[in-house]
This record gives structure tokens, C-alpha cells and sequence, in this order.
């Protein structure tokens, strides 16, 4: 009796959460069309724009969050710098024409850094739908 009186509860939490993940980060709606967080705190996004302006919003706010250089591969879109005594690996993946997947994670000696990872997700989101306008 217990598990059918939480369900009406429960489901009004997985329903409400994904719709209401664009506003919790103070972006634009329709910027994040998914969001997950991986075991490794590897902090995942689905966006609903194309993999080369996500690349390029991506590189420049990291550029502006790093206190130092950032290593970039262009051919595999994957920039990694510093933030302090944490290193963030930032990859963006075509998913088609019209979105993409991008993907934060940080590590700070050895261990996953998963506030860092987020932090760096919402500004780079931020920065996209900035970008957007």
C-alpha cells in the first residue's frame, strides 16, 4: 500500500525532471535536449545545435575558466586545461545534423572532480546560448 501511495509522487519527479533541467541551469529553452551524469562524474549534455559552433563555444569558454593553456584536438573535439588543481576534459560528439553531445569531466589527483565538471558544463551552456542570440 505503501509503493502505491509514493507512485503519483515518484512519477511526478521523473516527469518533471528533464523538463525542467534547462531552467535549473538558467539557460534558453531548447539548448539541452538531455542531460546525464556517468558513473566517472562525466557530465553529459545533448544540445540542439551542431557539433561545430558547440565545438567552437566550448574551446573559447574553456580558454576563459582554465588558469592556464588548454591542449586542443581539433580532430577528435576534445580541449583539456586547468582550473585550479583540477584538469577538465571537454569533448564535443556529433549526434546528427542539428545536435550533438557534450561531455565535461574533471579529476583532481587521481579522483573525479564531479562539482568541477558540472560547473564547467553550465558555464560552456551558458556561453552556447549566448551564442544562440
Amino acid at each position: 500500500m505503501r509503493t502505491i501511495a509514493r507512485l503519483p509522487f515518484l512519477l511526478a519527479i521523473v516527469l518533471c525532471t528533464p523538463a525542467c533541467f534547462p531552467a535549473i541551469l538558467g539557460v534558453g529553452a531548447g539548448v539541452v535536449l538531455s542531460h546525464e551524469v556517468l558513473e566517472n562524474n562525466t557530465y553529459v549534455a545533448q544540445v540542439s545545435e551542431g557539433a561545430a559552433l558547440t565545438w567552437a563555444v566550448s574551446k573559447a569558454s574553456l580558454t576563459h575558466q582554465t588558469s592556464g593553456p588548454i591542449t586542443v584536438e581539433d580532430d577528435l573535439r576534445t580541449a583539456t586545461g586547468p582550473i585550479d588543481d583540477t584538469t577538465v576534459i571537454v569533448n564535443v560528439e556529433t549526434y546528427d545534423d542539428e545536435s550533438c553531445y557534450l561531455k565535461v569531466a574533471a579529476s583532481s589527483y587521481g579522483l573525479n572532480d564531479g562539482p568541477t565538471a558540472e560547473a564547467v558544463l553550465h558555464k560552456i551552456l551558458a556561453d552556447l546560448n549566448e551564442a544562440r542570440d
